[in-house]
Parts: structure tokens; C-alpha cells; sequence
């Protein structure tokens, strides 16, 4: 997983065409979804090519199962149905064409039908091993016969980045990992458009799908911004923090040192280990419904009783305990703070941790918790960590805005 990690963080700011042929040709993403070792079909056997990864591509890396208008909104026939964005016919053309490819040639090795596993570098393909019939793609798009495996690749690859659902599709899902678990159309469209133009004020190089433009184009919209203000938010934006981030960002606030085992512990209690989804659907699905409510909120498929209480264990630990001897936090520098003045104390934690956006309410209940911290040995310091407590476990820090 490692070589596989550092794909995505290289290609974070690249253009979304290079990040769909950087990962189609991972190792570790062929071997989870079976693309390595993809062999062209054999009528004599009666063999067929791995739909596998042809199906998630589409389904869940690009264009979604359904044909989206420019704002994420589903494009309806003339029944009122919605419209599939490909058919059967397209999932086994698609797979004939990323036939060939197998795991890299170790050092020392030559190219075989079927490399051994090894993970660093891209896949390789064996041409004699590649489906060389034509293929009928999306829009009746043709790969002609004769096609080496690379030109296949790059061929279908180009035929579903350039259609139209590629924009909505992928920035909804962005928009809700990184603001809003419910954004509105305009702002969906208004990301989905720049996901076409590869621009966005200073951000961007003109190129369709540069993530540059379009995480700037995410971060910096109205209705994201509009969280920072608590007079002017809205009580159904934001969303829940999921376990992974929601104790990544308690340590790196507060300039935590950690061997990763105490966190990854945490995060499997919390039902998100890392790297361990345990289906290819992530460990939520984007389109999951708060209970009785109409509202989207993916990461609340995880919280359950048991894991809510987990999250509040969570920071008890981290404040007042260990969360593994790998992990450690100095919390002095606050304790220094409430030395003088105990609303300094909390208002810095509130900027650190909320932005500046705790709510009257909130600040009066965090400065009485703080107040009857009891005089004696370590007072201040407790005084922080009660306030770190108290912040870290309330409804305005764990949904985040």
C-alpha cells in the first residue's frame, strides 16, 4: 500500500486524466480489482476479460451508473427514469481493451505473460496477451482493431474522461469529502464547470480536470465560505468528521508525535481501519441518508451508539490518558495560557479548533466546566485539558463547517 499511497499524494494537484491512468496502472489497484494478469479472451476456452475493474472505473472512479446533468442532477428520460450512463455491452468492450497488463518486471527479470507480484512501478503489458479486436466504447466510440495494449488503455481511458459526467460526478463527491455532505446544484455545477475549464482565478493551467482549479474552486465558493461566519451558516451544511480524519486532526492541532499504531487502533474501533474498507463502495456510500431525516451525510453510516461513545473514549484518552505509547502531546503551552486569563485559554483552543465559530452557548458551558476545575497541583494544566475535552467532543467540533 505504501508505493500505492504515494501515487495519489504525488498526483493530489495533477489533472484528473493523469490521476485515472496513474491508478488504472497500479499494482495494488490491479490486484485489488483484478486488472493484473487480465488475459485477452479464448473462445477455445471459453474465457472472457475481467469486468472487474472495466465496471468500477465507470461506476465509481468517473462517470457514476447514472447520466447527470452539469449541477449533479440525474437526466431523466422520457418515462421519468434515469438514464444509465453505460450498458453491459460497454463493461466487456471496455475490459477486452485493458487486457495484456501484469505486474511490473522485477530487477534482474524479463517481461513474462504473468509477472510475479511486485509493487513498485506501473503495470507492464505483454502485447501478445492483449485483445486486438475492435471495441465499441461510450458514444459509439470505436477503438480500431490491431491496437497495441497501451493504445487501448489511453484510448479508453480518453473516451470516458472526456464525457459529460465526469465534472459533476467527481466534484459532488469532493465537495462532500471536503465541505458539504449536501451541496447545493449551483455549487455542484459551479465546481463541474470549472472541472471543465482547468481554471479557476490563479489556480490552474487550463487543462479539463486540474485538481489545482478545481479543490481551489471547492474550498474558496460562497457556500463553503459561508461556515466561517456563524451568523450567516447554515445548519445543514458541513459534514461529520470520518474516524481517520477526525483523529488526524486532534494530533496534528496540537503537534502530537505518533508511531501510527495507537491512532490506527482507534480508528478500527471507530469502524474505519485504515486502508481496510471493506467493500470497493468505501467505507460509506456518498449518497447515504441520515436516519429520519432527508438529509446526505456519508461518514453517519459509521456512527452508531457504540461508536459515538467510542469517539468521546477517543479523546478522553488522548487528554487525560495515552492512546499507545507511540503516541505523545504536550498540552503545557495551553495550560500557560489559562495561567491569566481562562477565556484566553478557551478562545485560542476556539480558533485552533473551530475557526472562531463556538457559539455563545457552547463558550458558557466550556467556561463553567473550566471554572470548577478545582484549585491545586496542576490546575491550569487540567483547566486546558478540560476545555480541550469539552471542545473536542461537542457537535461543533465533530461536524465540521
Amino acid at each position: 500500500m505504501a508505493p500505492y499511497m504515494r501515487l495519489l499524494s504525488q498526483d493530489a494537484f495533477a489533472d484528473y486524466r493523469t490521476i485515472m491512468q496513474d491508478v488504472t496502472l497500479s499494482p495494488a489497484m490491479g490486484h485489488y480489482l483484478d486488472m493484473v494478469n487480465n488475459d485477452k479472451p479464448n473462445p477455445t476456452a471459453n474465457t472472457h476479460a475481467n469486468e472487474n475493474y472495466a465496471r468500477e472505473l465507470m461506476q465509481l472512479f468517473t462517470l457514476g451508473l447514472y447520466t447527470l446533468n452539469g449541477d449533479g442532477s440525474l437526466q431523466l428520460d422520457a418515462s421519468n427514469n434515469p438514464i444509465p450512463t453505460y450498458d453491459q455491452n460497454a463493461v466487456q468492450d471496455f475490459a477486452r481493451a485493458l487486457t495484456g497488463w501484469t505486474y511490473p518486471t522485477q530487477p534482474g527479470m524479463t517481461l513474462m505473460k504473468h509477472n510475479p507480484p511486485y509493487w513498485l512501478g506501473p503495470m507492464e503489458a505483454l502485447d501478445s496477451n492483449h485483445d486486438t479486436q475492435a471495441k465499441i466504447l461510450l458514444s459509439g466510440t470505436t477503438l480500431p482493431a490491431g491496437q497495441t495494449a497501451l493504445q487501448d488503455l489511453n484510448g479508453a481511458l480518453d473516451n470516458i474522461f472526456s464525457h459529460p459526467n465526469v465534472g459533476p460526478f467527481i466534484s459532488k463527491q469532493l465537495i462532500q469529502h471536503l465541505v458539504t455532505s449536501n451541496p447545493s446544484a449551483a455549487y455542484v455545477k459551479r465546481v463541474a464547470d470549472v472541472f471543465g475549464s482547468g481554471t479557476f482565478e490563479t489556480f490552474g493551467s487550463g487543462k479539463r480536470g486540474d485538481m489545482k482549479a478545481v479543490i481551489a474552486a471547492i474550498l474558496l465558493d460562497p457556500e463553503a465560505r459561508r461556515g466561517d461566519d456563524p451568523n450567516t451558516a447554515v445548519a445543514a451544511d458541513g459534514h461529520l468528521r470520518e474516524p481517520i480524519l477526525y483523529i488526524a486532526n486532534l494530533l496534528r492541532a496540537f503537534g502530537a508525535t505518533s508511531d501510527g499504531a495507537g491512532p490506527v487502533n482507534f480508528a478500527s474501533s471507530l469502524s474505519e481501519p485504515p486502508l481496510l474498507s471493506p467493500t470497493v463502495f468505501n467505507f460509506f456510500p456518498p449518497n447515504y441518508l441520515i436516519a429520519g431525516t432527508t438529509l446526505l451525510g456519508p461518514e453517519f453510516e459509521l456512527q452508531t451508539t457504540a461508536t459515538s461513545l467510542a469517539r468521546i473514549n477517543l479523546v478522553n484518552s488522548f487528554v487525560y490518558g495515552s492512546i499507545g505509547v507511540g503516541t505523545t502531546v504536550n498540552f503545557a503551552p495551553y495550560a500557560t495560557l489559562g495561567t491569566t486569563d481562562v477565556n484566553q485559554l478557551v478562545e485560542s483552543l476556539n480558533v485552533l479548533l473551530l475557526h472562531g465559530s463556538l457559539s455563545p452557548l457552547a463558550r458558557a458551558s466550556i467556561l463553567a466546566a473550566v471554572n470548577a476545575v478545582p484549585a491545586g497541583t496542576n490546575q491550569h494544566l487540567n483547566q486546558a485539558k478540560a476545555a480541550i475535552y469539552a471542545i473536542a467532543t461537542s457537535s461543533q467540533y465533530q461536524v465540521e463547517h
